[in-house]
């Protein structure tokens, strides 16, 4: 019992809550099987292979049996996928994320290779989408088939469905629903659902922004009559709001009109930008302050809502006065008719 108390103090030193122990230790039993020292030894091992102690820690939370895989299996692993095409860096930086790779037998890996090649993506792409997305490895093959089904059925191409996942393959790990929403957004927004799937064709990272960030952008560009630059140039929509106001700000009083013409203006890249006009980003983004440019136009709408308020409230009172002065005259009348019967 003091073992186990001790082991348990220790994972806690590492930097686990009691709940992280009770849910390691449920996946993976044997877990307190080792001893201090052997933890302590695996730690030193994954070290020297290029982890910090905080990436362990981290891994060893998503997959606890990271602490009972024999180091030369490990490194077996690591040379087995630098075979397939991956850096032993990449293959560092892609299990810090995804640690059940180490899981996975390389037959299985290479399979997974092959049958992604069969829906039409080139090893180079595989290589380059599970760099970036390394979890791909972790859905079967059914689960992939049945993701690409799905994101056909909101209105893709087989081959535009290849296009954006390998241009942006952490849509494989996207709640279908959230895409459906994501578009449903979009339309909301004034787009046609045609235009929706061709911007997220020339750009699908459009699926990374919350629909709060997305609703900024596109207000502001409509605000300044560029409601087109999302369908002509989506990738423009990775530019914060702060930086494009403050760049049209800049331009108008400078005396020159941004519009579908020059628009392009907004996105010069930050050296061209202050080269051309001497000014640097910080400078420019607190001279013209987005922040405060909103909560000006918020105060004028409170404004505007509390006078059509006022102005509500004074018609409810000539209404009433109105209506007073009526019901004093038929007392009035009523009054008359009774002297004149007596």
């Amino acid at each position: 019992m003091e073992d186990l108390k001790s082991i348990n103090s220790y994972f806690i030193s590492l930097g686990y809550t009691q709940n992280d122990i009770l849910k390691m230790r449920k996946v993976f039993p044997k877990l307190f099987s080792y001893s201090i020292e052997n933890i302590e030894q695996k730690i030193k091992n994954l070290e020297e292979l290029g982890y910090s102690k905080k990436d362990i820690v981290k891994m060893g939370r998503s997959i606890p049996s990271i602490y009972g895989y024999g180091i030369e299996n490990i490194k077996q692993k690591i040379e087995d996928l630098k075979k397939l095409g991956y850096t032993k860096e990449e293959i560092i930086k892609m299990t810090k994320e995804s640690p059940a790779l180490y899981s996975y037998s390389i037959e299985n890996i290479k399979q997974k290779v092959e049958d992604l090649k069969k829906l039409g993506y080139t090893k180079e792409e595989i290589i380059k989408m599970t760099k970036s997305t390394p979890s791909i490895y972790d859905y079967s093959t059914e689960t992939l088939l049945q993701k690409i089904e799905d994101i056909k059925q909101l209105g893709y191409s087989m081959e535009e469905v290849i296009e954006i996942t390998k241009n942006s393959s952490v849509i494989f790990t996207y709640n279908i629903e959230s895409m459906e929403q994501k578009i449903e957004d979009l339309k909301k927004l004034g787009y046609s659902k045609e235009e929706v799937i061709k911007m997220t064709i020339d750009f699908p990272g459009i699926y990374d922004f919350s629909t709060e960030n997305l609703k900024q952008k596109i207000e502001f560009y409509d605000s300044i009559n560029l409601h087109s630059l999302a369908t002509k140039s989506p990738k423009d929509l990775m530019q914060s709001t702060a930086l494009s106001y403050a760049r049209y700000m800049f331009y108008k009083d400078n005396g020159i009109s941004i519009d579908e013409t020059n628009y392009k203006k907004l996105f010069a890249s930050q050296k061209s930008f202050e080269k051309q006009y001497g000014i640097k980003k910080e400078e420019l983004l607190t001279k013209y302050d987005y922040k405060e440019y909103m909560e000006s136009l918020r105060m004028k709408k409170d404004t505007q809502e509390l006078g059509e308020e006022t102005l509500e409230e004074q018609k409810d009172t000539q209404l009433l006065d109105s209506i007073e002065a009526q019901q004093a005259e038929q007392q009035r009348g009523l009054k008359n008719k009774t002297q004149e019967k007596n």
